[in-house]
């Protein structure tokens, strides 16, 4: 009777091991792959979820008539329902002061029976402690579409152009508005918006990421940022202010921050005086093919 195992055998039984190795270690690894790009695909669908709302809710308390399409490339801009083409890939806003509003400090409507010369008076207005020369007026208009003179590139003081239905104002504490601006309002409303900042959603890739607004945030082509506390309106210096990283501006200004990585496209259209928004989310799994998928957002 034999006692042992031949060296054959031996090396036998080890290839077999060893194969048995290799493919449960194949397996193991698909497992790990399968579970971890599931979790991806769930992190990434929540921080979606989330950057689709802080843009809705940015957007919510837009000046509706001062929101454009912007090509960084050569400097051109169009109101949001007249966009062209698909170049236009920066979005940007008058946002109104509602932390203003909500502290009840002003009211947002003109006594159009107690204006005198430039100076209108608004009821339950007192923004004495708050008073600067960032601020600036503009009249709602009919729908609270805000008004507009058919020169639509000089009306808000986008990219270095004039604002000549954007306009700036001294306040007192007794409900006193002063039109300080050089250009009068052609038509006077009702109700006006009191806007302080600009603001601007973009994609690395269509930026200036060496700018210094920029430093430690760690961004690339595939990040989208939220540009904010900048006056294009603001030329004193006879230039308008634009966003921080824009690569077309010579005087940048404000701040940025990041909403989401992973993003691989952000587009936007105005369809029926709402605004759809569409993120693209792309992100490369090791082993196994990316996740991606899109996230749409309508804001009225």
């Amino acid at each position: 009777m034999r006692r042992a195992a031949t060296l054959i055998e031996l090396l036998m039984v080890l290839v077999i091991i060893s194969l048995l190795s290799v493919a449960s270690f194949k397996a193991l690894q698909k497992l790990t792959t399968r579970e971890y790009k599931a979790k991806e695909q769930t992190r990434l669908s929540l921080e979606s979820q989330v950057t689709v709302d802080i843009i809705s809710n940015y957007l919510k308390y837009r000046v509706p008539y001062t929101t454009i399409g912007y090509d960084p490339s050569d400097g051109s801009f169009e109101y949001i329902g007249d966009l062209s083409d698909d170049q236009k890939r920066i979005l940007e806003w008058f946002g109104r002061d509602r932390d203003d509003f909500y502290l009840k400090n002003y009211s947002g409507f003109i006594d159009m029976e107690k204006k005198s010369g430039d100076t209108l008076y608004s009821p339950d207005t007192n923004l004495s402690e708050s008073n600067d020369k960032i601020f600036n007026l503009v009249f709602a208009g009919s729908f609270d579409r805000a008004y507009s003179a058919n020169d639509y590139q000089n009306s808000f003081g986008w990219h270095n152009k004039n604002s000549s239905e954007s306009f700036d104002i001294t306040l007192d504490g007794s409900g006193n508005i002063e039109l300080t601006d050089g250009t009068k309002p052609e038509h006077l409303y009702e109700k006006y918006f009191l806007t302080k900042s600009a603001y601007a959603i973009a994609r690395g890739v269509d930026i200036d990421q060496n700018a210094t607004c920029l430093n430690n945030l760690n961004i690339d082509d595939d990040t989208l940022l939220l540009f904010y506390d900048y006056q294009p309106w603001d030329n004193s210096s006879g230039e308008g202010e634009t966003f921080c990283a824009d690569p077309n501006g010579n005087k940048q200004s404000g701040s940025a921050t990041i909403l989401m990585k992973n993003i691989s496209g952000f587009s936007f259209k105005e369809v029926d005086y709402t605004i759809r928004i569409l993120l693209d989310i792309n992100k490369n799994i090791r082993g196994s093919s990316p996740v991606h998928f899109s996230k749409m957002k309508v804001v009225f």
